[in-house]
């Protein structure tokens, strides 16, 4: 008989010591009929129902006991990390990838803000289009972006030669 709140480990070690010491043939049982799970007053624990069903817990039939229970509850605690960090993993590509792209279509938004202000305002706007056209391909010059990314970054160079070569 053992208290509710007692460890499950501690309940798993003392049902192994009963067994081990009890166990074997005596005067008034035979092998392996003490302990057992036998019809009683007392109601049995689950983990003691469990130990006669199959035997110790996995963990504690391979490993030492004190590096079972350690690896018990660390069981418990990374199971639900993992379950949070994996989508987040599998997410950070494309995140990435998204932000690469945004840079690059954000120097884009104000190519055709030039753009479109050379349409609108014509041949007097040259001076202050041409000295903002030189900005964004120098900010695009100097932009720091992956290889895999690259071909956005020489797309946007071309488009902007287009440009230039409309204001000549």
């Amino acid at each position: 008989m053992v208290r509710k709140d007692l460890h499950p480990a501690i309940q798993y070690l003392l049902l192994d010591a009963a067994r081990e010491i009890h166990g074997g043939p005596g005067i008034f049982q035979k092998v392996g009929q003490f302990p057992a799970a036998e019809a009683i007053d007392v109601p049995l624990s689950d983990h003691a129902r469990t130990f006669y069903t199959s035997g110790r817990p996995f963990l504690q039939r391979y490993l030492p006991f004190w590096l079972a229970v350690f690896a018990g509850q660390l069981l418990v605690l990374l199971i639900p990390v993992v379950g949070v960090l994996y989508p987040l993993l599998r997410l950070a590509p494309a995140l990435y990838g998204w932000s690469m792209r945004r840079r690059i279509f954000r120097l884009y938004g104000e190519l055709k803000f030039l753009d479109d202000e050379l349409d609108r305002r014509g041949h007097e706007a040259v001076a202050d289009v041409r000295t903002r056209l030189d900005h964004l391909e120098q900010r695009t010059n100097h932009m720091k972006v992956p290889l895999a990314f690259r071909q956005l970054q020489y797309t946007l160079r071309l488009h902007i030669g287009v440009v230039r070569q409309r204001l000549q």
